[in-house]
């Protein structure tokens, strides 16, 4: 199993959805920029990894969220926040299947939370619900 590539796969289909605005990661530090300015900040979420096939071999299923925190000026409005979840849900969408060095990812769907002022910025977080495959190792 690699919970490494499972969220280098998520990683490059946000990059691929060209939102446009400065993005940071978790396990790195991020300062966000002015307040004039958007940004958005993903996180991983696993959910759980359960036995799809017995024995040396066969493989488990990982299913998980990968959130994305969109995070724009207070008072903008709604047409450019609203502008990005689209990009994620244009991408993202059900079926998609992500791969990276062979690890295949699929997303299953997308939601969102409504928009909300959270510490000076306008929010809303985009869940990603996605599943992947992967084959155990032998022991």
């Amino acid at each position: 199993m690699s919970e490494a590539k499972i969220q280098s796969a998520l990683v490059q289909g946000l990059v691929a959805a060209a939102l446009g605005i400065t993005t940071g990661g978790e396990g790195k530090s991020f300062t966000p920029p002015s307040t004039a300015t958007p940004w958005a900040a993903w996180f991983n979420l696993p959910a759980s990894t359960d036995v799809a096939s017995l024995g040396v071999g066969g493989s488990d299923e990982t299913t998980g969220i990968f959130q994305v925190d969109l995070n724009y000026p207070l008072n903008d409005g709604t047409a450019n926040i609203l502008g990005a979840v689209q990009k994620l849900r244009d991408y993202f969408v059900a079926g998609r299947r992500l791969v990276y060095q062979g690890q295949c990812v699929k997303v299953e769907r997308v939601t969102r939370n409504n928009l909300r002022p959270v510490d000076g910025w306008q929010q809303i977080n985009v869940s990603i619900y996605y599943i992947a495959q992967t084959v155990r190792p032998e022991v």
